[in-house]
């Protein structure tokens, strides 16, 4: 929930390579998009796994009835508790490639397990293994990756599988995290008779251009789960860098955070992707943390132990936290020439869920807000211009936002939804632009992004544990 350009919102591993790069290696900047978007942490297993991969045949285009070209679409499957007639529990993929993990040890698989029902994860149109057509040009893109088609996507595998006799009298559950409980959300308001009860967890809900309270809950936490110190470092770090930036000294700058030579000083989207770097990295932290595990608390001890120096300190942390490459790499122009390139060369997951924040919802998490440690120096014109350079001048800013005007129009942006249980971290950036009480959600405090995902354990807070028998208990009425 993502992602930045969020471009936010699957895995970090750098599979796609850029030949304008020096060491042919995903930029930097990117690398923090993609772990953004990796999809919420797996849970760990020993135990043998039962799930089972089946190919779903689809429609390219679902609202075409002209077209009949189609598609392979992959979807992770466990029926081994399951009795003819009982429920089908479904964890709709989002932007990542799903994994038999999505759908063990997690609490979800609990409830189907309980109700004798089979449990699988849909994997989303263009990410993973399942995409529909190739090249991913921006006509392609345009055509055939949105939600509207997604869902409907999600409800032919329902009608396949109740094309088997055993699920035919099926009742179905669905469950999201971030981006697909969006999707679980609206699966509901779109198709209410298809399924009969929707969880969606951490879901955005209003398409918003400027996510300027993004980085603002990210520095919350920080201030909240690690201390005022922590929060200072990072506040006193970024005014240091960019104060280097607008006196002249760029030179000195691009010294201390080991920028790599095609870095220019002085151009200001380079210094912009530079300082959205630098957020992503602590956003990513914060978006994941577990508070009974203090991660937030310990990454901080780790920021201060690189060096007393607050500068010295962020400039470590993040070439540590990026996997400690030769040079940074943040130079606006090789992350528009990495996104062209991946139209030709699938990289995994970035460009595609790239052109639904370009297309669909925004959700570009700039420095906006001056309550926040990140400084000023990432404005929404960053991610706006790379929308542009990349899919063309139909996703120029100001077409961005009539885009994004009609998404809420046909979704009806932050509003409740009959049998939807929403449930919100209480330090989750993404919950700005999410239901809230006065929409029925459930506020867990001091919790994070989709952090109610994973079984019912001794380590879970007291307000964790209620939200996760409340969701049970609905299921069971739903059912009933």
């Amino acid at each position: 929930m993502k992602f930045t350009l969020i471009l936010i919102f699957a895995l970090v591993a750098p599979l796609a390579y850029s030949a304008s790069l020096p060491k042919k290696e995903v930029p930097d900047f990117i690398k923090s998009l993609k772990d953004l978007q990796r999809g919420p942490p797996r849970q760990a297993t020993t135990r043998k796994s039962h799930v089972k991969t089946r190919w779903i045949t689809q429609k390219l285009d679902n609202f075409d009835e002209a077209n009949n070209a189609t598609w392979q679409d992959r979807i992770l499957i466990n029926e081994r508790h399951f009795v003819e007639g009982s429920p089908i529990f479904i964890y709709l993929g989002g932007e990542w490639v799903i994994q038999p993990g999505d759908i063990e040890n997690v609490h979800l698989a609990d409830i189907a397990k309980e109700h004798k029902g089979t449990i699988l994860t849909t994997e989303h149109r263009f990410f993973g293994e399942s995409i529909p057509i190739k090249p991913l040009s921006t006509e392609n893109l345009s055509k055939y990756q949105n939600v509207k088609q997604a869902l409907a996507d999600v409800v032919n595998v329902i009608k396949v599988l109740k094309e088997d006799d055993k699920y035919k009298d099926s009742k179905v559950v669905v469950q999201g995290c971030s981006y697909s409980a969006t999707m679980a959300t609206w699966l509901k308001k779109l198709y209410p008779d298809v399924i009969v009860g929707s969880w969606a967890s951490s879901a955005p809900l209003e398409a918003k251009v400027n996510f300027r309270e993004f980085m603002k809950v990210v520095g919350e936490a920080y201030r909240e789960l690690g201390g005022d110190y922590c929060y200072n470092i990072i506040d006193n770090a970024t005014s240091y860098f960019e104060n280097l930036f607008y006196n002249g000294q760029g030179a000195q700058a691009k010294k201390e955070l080991n920028l790599c030579s095609d870095f220019d000083e002085n151009d200001e989207r380079d210094q912009w992707q530079y300082f959205s770097t630098v957020a992503n990295v602590f956003a990513n932290l914060a978006q994941y943390q577990n508070p009974q595990n203090k991660d937030l608390s310990n990454y901080c001890s780790n920021l201060r132990n690189f060096s007393d120096n607050d500068y010295e300190a962020l400039s470590k942390f993040v070439q540590w936290r990026l996997e400690n490459p030769e040079c940074v790499s943040t130079k606006y122009q090789d992350a528009v020439d990495y996104y062209l390139w991946s139209k030709d060369n699938y990289d995994g997951d970035g460009l595609a869920w790239t052109f639904q924040t370009c297309s669909e919802f925004g959700w570009f998490q700039s420095s906006g807000s001056r309550n926040q440690p990140f400084g000023t120096n990432f404005p929404v014109t960053l991610y706006t211009d790379i929308c542009e350079a990349v899919f063309g001048s139909a996703y120029s800013e100001t077409k961005i936002r009539d885009l994004i005007k009609e998404t809420n129009a046909d979704f009806g942006g932050i509003e409740s939804v009959e049998d939807v249980y929403f449930t919100q971290g209480g330090l989750d950036p993404w919950a700005k632009v999410g239901a809230g009480v006065a929409q029925g959600a459930t506020i867990i405090p001091q919790a994070a992004h989709c952090s109610d995902l994973g079984s019912i354990s001794a380590s879970d807070s007291a307000a964790l544990r209620a939200s996760k028998e409340r969701v049970s208990e609905l299921i069971a009425q739903w059912l009933a």
